[in-house]
């Protein structure tokens, strides 16, 4: 089994919470696009935390197309991108596709954990939505192979949907088998793009996926029939263990 770390599922990261800081200020202009940043060390004194805790919201930030590393130079924000459904590299309807950690990873899932709380979501979150909501459950799930966590999801969906489906978040399992299976209905739609990262391992917070920091992240908005976003997700799947295939 893999050796779970002593953090709390509730309590906000602090690297979370320097990526909300800095994303607002991007958002907002104070970090023009094609601007640098401020080098590391004196950005992460601006915010009174450790560079290693910077570096990881850097990531993060990397992950969502706002900021560009330049090794030996520095970071740089980019140029506005279009919104997540607009630059999708895959677009396709249930039948045709799984749920991407079963469909894209190259080993057999034989157990996942799941964990949900309820949030007042940040602005990075209300854009990921493109909607607004008053609160929104966030779900972790942990997928395992052979007593080893392999793989995470991480996902948002607006408190609006858990009403109208009638979830009972007190029921773990109901919970797991809308986000596993409910939802890849035949009659969604789903947006998904793919994109290398490294902060799997720390976004996974409770258990170390692999021993290198190198995955594939997938990026997915699904949709009801009516096209009413029903939640996005944040699939991480280490680069040794991830397989596409695409049907033209």
């Amino acid at each position: 089994m893999s050796e779970k770390t002593d953090k709390s599922k509730t309590k906000k990261l602090k690297h979370v919470k320097i990526y909300d800081q800095l994303y607002e200020q991007i958002k907002d202009g104070t970090y023009q696009p094609e601007s640098q940043l401020p080098p590391e060390t004196t950005l992460a004194a601006s915010m009174n935390v450790s560079r290693m805790t910077l570096r990881k919201a850097l990531m993060l930030l990397i992950e969502d197309g706002l900021v560009k590393n330049v090794p030996g130079v520095g970071n740089f924000i980019r140029a506005t991108r279009s919104s997540l459904p607009s630059s999708m590299a895959i677009a396709s309807k249930a039948n045709h596709t799984l749920h991407p950690v079963h469909a894209y990873c190259t080993e057999s899932l034989d157990d996942v954990e799941v964990d949900s709380r309820i949030e007042i979501p940040s602005k990075s979150i209300l854009d990921s939505l493109g909607q607004y909501t008053a609160a929104v459950v966030i779900t972790d799930r942990w997928y395992r192979h052979a007593q080893q966590t392999i793989a995470y999801s991480l996902s948002f969906i607006p408190i609006e949907v858990i009403g109208k489906l009638k979830i009972d978040l007190k029921d773990q399992a109901q919970l797991l088998e809308f986000l596993e299976h409910t939802s890849y209905n035949e009659d969604h739609h789903f947006y998904r793009s793919c994109t290398y990262s490294t902060s799997g391992n720390f976004t996974a917070k409770n258990y170390t996926l692999s021993s290198q920091d190198s995955f594939l992240l997938v990026l997915e908005n699904i949709y009801d029939k009516e096209h009413q976003l029903l939640m996005t997700n944040k699939h991480y799947i280490p680069w040794d263990l991830f397989r596409i295939e695409l049907y033209i």
